[in-house]
């Protein structure tokens, strides 16, 4: 009333996303740079087939990337946990800087040799590893537990509307000149370079900050005599119990390096996948989550086999995908408005259980725009997911194992994919788009069911106040 300071136990002010100097460049940075990476990954196959190489030649390239991403996401996680963040993303933005610079020069001079190619989207697949990883480790340094959520969600958000506005791009570019958008995707790694250095002091402010408050808490501890309570300025008995687990997983994954020294580097590597299995409700999403990753997977392969077979299919296909980055996009920027007033099973069944009606509607009807409604569907409500189980991780999942943890559920997640396009060619060398989306609309109402018998996630000191 009188002007004074607030009490001290008052919880102080946060700072508004758009205000958060250290996020705000990430999120440029990366914006810039996902669009330039959608261009190169649109364009590069087209160079090569008016290079003169056939389609499956060019093929190639999708299998590289693939392969590359499962052999490198748990190593990736492992040098998140044990190096630099900033250094690793410096050196992934670097390496793709430099690639995709020379694929840019080769193919203003020259017709692009494949062998160069796939090197290219190996190395960015590499850059993609290294970076992710890293980069939500900074999210959760200098993103407050209850923003993280929307710090998530705008993350995603960037991601759907590099894949809206990259393709229009792209074809302006390609009919200028061929070497355009590669030249153009080297420069946004260059910016994205820049804004990683310009977060050097920030992050050592952040780690000293983090060591300073668990000094206090430590000290406030020892002050409270023992007695287990919460007071103000003092010791939170779930924090204190986060710190045991993570002493215990820091002994377990090889981090204290100086109690453990002979250490194996195998154990170190896969104390994320270990974390992972020992945890129900991580075990839980991980095999609910890849069962939906290969249902849609195989489901956007169906449509653009099943509809682009058609008559005029190219273009249907095309605006097909089109809504869907639109509705992907969509889902992003209400993720965490649905996210503070749905159960997590809720959110995690919705998606499913959508699409299996819309598909269900597509086998009654033989519907194909009611095809493509479904595959929007899973769209619209995937980043929510995405929010939710980001914010969960970056909650409860100790620090030190963090990087592991998040590779090692995404390799767990991801590891059916695979199998997705072949899943949707065989479907559709025996059946009519509206029996596959008969199958589907079951698969997906199967998926829905055991979504809402998930077990509840566990709830820390972090996860409270980012739920308040």
């Amino acid at each position: 009333m009188d002007g004074t300071p607030a009490a001290s136990g008052a919880a102080p002010a946060v700072v508004p996303l758009r205000a958060n100097r250290e996020f705000r460049l990430l999120w440029v940075g990366q914006a810039l740079s996902d669009f330039g990476t959608a261009m190169t990954s649109l364009v590069l196959p087209l160079v090569l087939l008016r290079s003169g190489y056939s389609t499956s030649a060019t093929s190639v390239i999708g299998t590289a990337v693939l392969v590359t991403a499962m052999v490198l996401r748990m190593p990736a996680g492992y040098l998140t946990d044990h190096y630099s963040h900033r250094r690793l993303m410096l050196v992934a933005d670097l390496a793709r800087l430099v690639t995709v610079g020379a694929v840019a020069v080769w193919t203003y001079l020259d017709r692009l040799p494949i062998a160069m190619a796939v090197i290219t989207v190996v190395v960015a697949q590499v850059g993609v590893e290294l970076f992710r990883p890293s980069q939500n480790a900074t999210v959760r340094r200098v993103v407050p537990a209850v923003q993280l959520g929307t710090a998530i969600s705008l993350n995603q958000a960037r991601a759907y509307a590099a894949g809206i506005v990259a393709p229009a791009v792209a074809g302006l570019l390609i009919a200028a000149s061929l070497w355009l958008p590669f030249a153009i995707d080297a420069a946004t790694y260059a910016v994205s370079a820049l804004c990683v250095l310009a977060l050097y002091r920030p992050l050592r402010r952040a780690e000293a900050a983090r060591r300073a408050d668990r000094d206090a808490r430590a000290g406030a501890g020892e002050g409270a005599g023992g007695t287990g309570e919460t007071t103000p300025g003092g010791a939170d008995p779930a924090r204190d119990a986060a710190d045991s687990e993570e002493a215990v997983l820091a002994h377990m994954s090889g981090a204290g390096a100086t109690s453990e020294p002979r250490e194996r580097f195998l154990p170190r590597l896969t104390a994320g996948l270990r974390y992972v299995v020992r945890n129900p409700f991580l075990r839980t999403v991980a095999g609910l989550a890849a069962g939906e990753n290969f249902a849609f997977q195989a489901l956007a392969y169906a449509l653009l086999l099943g509809i682009g077979r058609e008559h005029d299919g190219a273009a249907a296909v095309g605006l097909a995908m089109s809504a869907a980055a639109i509705t992907g996009l969509t889902g992003s920027l209400i993720a965490p408005f649905l996210q503070r007033r749905l159960r997590m099973q809720t959110v995690m069944a919705s998606g499913p259980a959508l699409a299996g009606v819309l598909l269900a509607v597509a086998w009654y009807t033989d519907s194909g725009i009611a095809f493509a409604a479904g595959y929007s569907a899973l769209c619209l409500l995937t980043p929510v997911n995405g929010a939710v189980f980001g914010t969960i991780l970056a909650t409860t999942v100790p620090e030190n194992i963090y990087g592991r943890t998040t590779t090692a559920l995404g390799f767990v997640a991801e590891i059916l994919q695979p199998l997705g396009p072949l899943a949707a060619g065989l479907l559709l060398s025996y059946l009519s788009l509206s029996g596959t989306a008969a199958l589907f609309a079951l698969a997906f109402a199967l998926l829905a069911a055991l979504a809402l018998l998930m077990p509840s996630p566990p709830v820390t000191a972090d996860a409270k106040t980012a739920a308040a």
